[in-house]
């Protein structure tokens, strides 16, 4: 399915950033190429539920209520009012865009903006308390409380002009030296200026002390990926097993630099990309769990399939390209085959193109395996 995603998204975004686009539509992979789940259906609540569950929770790790959450869609969902067909990748933008992770999806190299608190109001609410709490002991020293400010990654911002008009009313107050924290005192100078000094300092480690803990923003790594080889002769299948095989299965959208395996759910299915070293088509030993959690998915699910899709990076020569990726994919499919997954649920699906420029080599260099 051929669409440009970022002109989608733009649409409702103007300045959306191309990298966090792309990385969005990597992380979707092939359910992009197929019309229904390339759409996110708002009249369709367990759609909604999917959305919440899988992106939202599982993918961005939120801990926030489903009421919250559910909320947070709505408004997607009032953005886009009027749109008959709800792109999946902007759905999933704008929600990163509102829980402000959209560093998460940007490439490798890539600075993204990353909000410092995720509620402004919380954090200006505590700003002002904070304020209020030393604005008493502002006037008698000016050039103290901005090096203090400063000393802390500026979290409290002095308004210059308005403390130098309080310092200039304050009587019978001597000068303080340039230096922020250590200065002479002159015989003259009255001893509360030190004691205003010393709750300047107190105010500002504290203020550094609740940002730390509360403010400065955390990142979320994606759990390493698991090589493990694993008997693929499967226990009997329940729902319990089916929950208990994608939940195990290695889930990370991280590439690996070379071959290896990622796995991830989507949609409650799951999806695995197998990646090959340049110019080979051998399967890793880490596709085992990934192997085990699909055919468990196919058990407990009779009638489904196996859709598997090779890819390759521009270098080199076109048709020994197209060659390799069929190769690379019938060799995921002869794994599949060894792991009792019966041929006749496999098929090859070749991709509309083969040749991935919008990825880098490692990336391009893959089989997508997907339930149809």
């Amino acid at each position: 399915m051929d669409k440009d995603w970022a002109a989608d998204v733009k649409k409702f975004v103007p300045d959306a950033d191309d990298g966090v686009i792309a990385g969005i539509v990597r992380y979707c992979g092939i359910a992009l190429q197929k019309a229904d789940s390339s759409l996110v259906s708002y009249t369709d609540p367990a759609e909604l539920g999917r959305v919440r569950e899988n992106f939202l929770k599982k993918k961005l790790g939120l801990m926030q209520s489903d009421e919250e959450l559910d909320g947070a869609i709505a408004k997607v969902g009032e953005r886009l009012k009027g749109v008959n067909f709800k792109n999946r990748v902007t759905v999933y933008y704008m929600l990163l865009e509102h829980f402000g992770l959209l560093h998460l999806f940007a490439k490798a190299g890539t600075a993204a903006a990353t909000p410092i608190a995720a509620d402004k109001s919380a954090a200006l609410g505590l700003a002002a308390g904070a304020g209020a709490a030393i604005a008493a002991g502002a006037a008698t020293s000016v050039d103290a409380a901005k090096g203090i400010a400063d000393s802390v990654g500026d979290t409290i911002s002095v308004g210059a002009d308005t403390m130098k008009s309080a310092f200039e009313k304050t009587p019978n107050v001597a000068p303080v030296m340039s230096s922020p924290i250590s200065h002479e005192v002159a015989d003259d100078e009255p001893k509360g200026v030190l004691g205003w000094l010393w709750w300047l300092i107190l105010g500002a480690l504290l203020l550094g002390l609740l940002w730390w803990f509360f403010l400065r923003p955390v990142p979320v790594a994606p759990p390493a990926p698991t090589d493990v080889a694993t008997d693929v002769s499967a226990p009997a299948t329940t729902d319990e097993n089916v929950a208990a095989a994608v939940a195990t299965a290695p889930e990370t959208v991280a590439v690996p630099d070379g071959a290896g395996v990622t796995s991830e759910v989507l949609d409650g299915k799951p999806v695995v990309k197998v990646y090959f070293d340049t110019a080979k088509a051998e399967v890793v030993p880490a596709f085992g769990p990934a192997a085990l959690a699909l055919k468990t998915y196919l058990d407990a699910h009779p009638g489904s399939g196996i859709g598997v899709s090779g890819f390759n990076d521009p270098t080199g020569n076109a048709t020994a390209n197209a060659a390799l990726s069929k190769k690379r994919a019938e060799a995921v499919k002869a794994a599949l085959v060894a792991a009792s997954i019966p041929d006749a649920a496999i098929a090859l699906v070749k991709p509309e193109a083969v040749t991935d420029t919008t990825a880098t080599k490692a990336e391009a260099r893959r089989v997508e395996v997907f339930i149809k």
